[in-house]
């Protein structure tokens, strides 16, 4: 309802909010599944209206990759080899040697043996390989736009530190993360949305989210623990020089402020 904003190419843009805040249903309006009831949505300023109505939406969404909550809800076919190359086979004039050698190199960077899946059904994989899977799927077209619904939910604490890992790497690649941790992706975030109940709320760069703690929780967004120890901290006169993003940054910094103080 109302809802502006722009997204840069290379951006890597955090969406959060509560349940029924309308984040999934923003996805489905940027990869063109569904349609705006009002206002338009602009691809490098083409209208998704006239697109619509020239019969080329599969424009934009060969531009774009998704990977949603549950992967497991976009596999069909038999093997995991099969659902990884799908994209690739329908929208690609391609020959199969082509597309094996482009899968493995993908692949490969995300710790998935190809021969492996070649003899396995997507659905007794584990939750991580999964993700990852569907990742790798989504990214074989190089999409310009990487759309990634809750990529972390379920996973332990390794495997979230893994995934956020490798999606840090993406490069040349605008990214919109939605999720309920904020936490996960606020090392490599460059600023979050904050969408309430159908509105978008906020717009903050990620250097002002530290003064921006009350607003969060006030539209039923858990701040980052960092940066709730970080203004707890900073409220006791304690200055760490400057705002970290993670944990381990901050028990860094807390630690030689204590060996320095010795």
């Amino acid at each position: 309802n109302g809802v502006s904003f722009t997204l840069e190419p290379g951006e890597k843009v955090a969406v959060v909010g509560p349940t029924g805040s309308g984040k999934t249903t923003l996805i489905q309006l940027l990869d063109a599944l569904i349609l705006p009831g009002k206002g338009d949505i602009l691809y490098d300023g083409v209208s998704l209206r006239e697109l619509s109505r020239a019969g080329r939406l599969f424009s934009v969404r060969r531009r774009m990759g998704v990977l949603f909550q549950f992967p497991e809800n976009q596999f069909f076919h038999e093997t995991a080899y099969e659902e990884l190359t799908f994209a690739l086979k329908n929208f690609f004039d391609l020959s199969d040697e082509e597309i094996e050698r482009r899968a493995r190199v993908t692949a490969g960077r995300f710790n998935l043996d190809i021969d492996a899946l070649k003899r396995v059904s997507p659905f007794n994989l584990s939750s991580g390989e999964k993700r990852r899977l569907a990742l790798v799927s989504a990214l074989l077209t190089s999409p310009e736009v990487l759309i990634l619904d809750e990529p972390t939910a379920g996973m332990d604490a390794s495997g979230r530190r893994e995934l956020t890992r490798l999606i840090a790497g993406l490069e040349g690649v605008t990214i919109l993360l939605v999720t309920h941790n904020l936490e996960d992706f606020l090392e490599i975030a460059d600023r979050c949305l904050v969408l309430s109940q159908a509105r978008l709320v906020a717009d903050i760069p990620r250097d002002r989210l530290l003064d921006r703690l009350d607003g969060l929780e006030s539209e039923g967004v858990t701040p980052p623990l960092v940066l709730k120890v970080q203004d707890l901290l900073a409220r006791q006169g304690v200055d760490l020089g400057g705002v970290v993003y993670s944990m381990d940054e901050l028990t860094g910094r807390l630690g030689s402020r204590l060996d320095s103080s010795r």
